[in-house]
């Protein structure tokens, strides 16, 4: 990785200090540079990884602001346990955990999101990726509807369940596939 050019050594990443002693510092490699094959290395990539965690980490802290304002609104406008059945209490704070649940896989993918280099892996990830992103959305809407309709129908926690569980099944093929494609 070092150069030798007129009678020096320069090294990548930063290379001299003020008294223009050769410096090696680790921290100034290009990502890339340091990446491993199943992992993105340069162009669309690299936005889509960007803009992936970038979502991801929005989302979920969003999601974890909701999972916040919504136990204070469960907490202030929901009668007390003795005036509601007890299944419907039991859906609001069922639908108000899932928001929590849904808003920590979005911030913990936000911080440590890999996209992978081959196109199916990463495919795969972006399918996975929205409906990770959706999920939120739909439990939000099931906190403040569902437990008011009357019937055993749930149309918003069972899709949103069901995108938590294919979106976390879809990250974890794409790693499976691009270990078997880096071998």
């Amino acid at each position: 990785m070092a150069l030798v050019m007129r009678g020096r050594v320069d090294l990548p990443g930063g290379c001299r200090n003020a008294l223009g002693r050769a410096t090696f510092n680790p921290m100034s490699l290009s990502r890339s540079a340091i990446d491993t094959k199943p992992y993105a290395r340069a162009g669309q990539a690299d936005r889509s990884k960007i803009l992936l965690r970038c979502l991801h980490l929005a989302v979920g802290l969003l999601s974890l602001l909701a999972f916040l304002l919504a136990g204070l609104y469960l907490y202030l406008e929901l009668p007390d346990s003795s005036d509601v059945p007890q299944g419907y209490s039991m859906l609001y704070r069922a639908n108000h955990i899932y928001l929590l649940c849904a808003a920590l896989l979005n911030v913990q993918l936000g911080c440590y999101l890999n996209v992978l280099n081959f196109p199916l892996a990463r495919g795969l990830q972006w399918i996975g990726s929205l409906l990770l992103l959706l999920a939120p959305a739909l439990l939000l809407l099931a906190i403040f509807d569902e437990p008011v309709q009357s019937g055993p129908e749930l149309p918003y926690t069972l899709p949103a369940l069901v995108a938590l569980f294919a979106g976390v099944t879809l990250h974890a093929t794409a790693r499976v596939l691009a270990r078997r494609q880096s071998r």
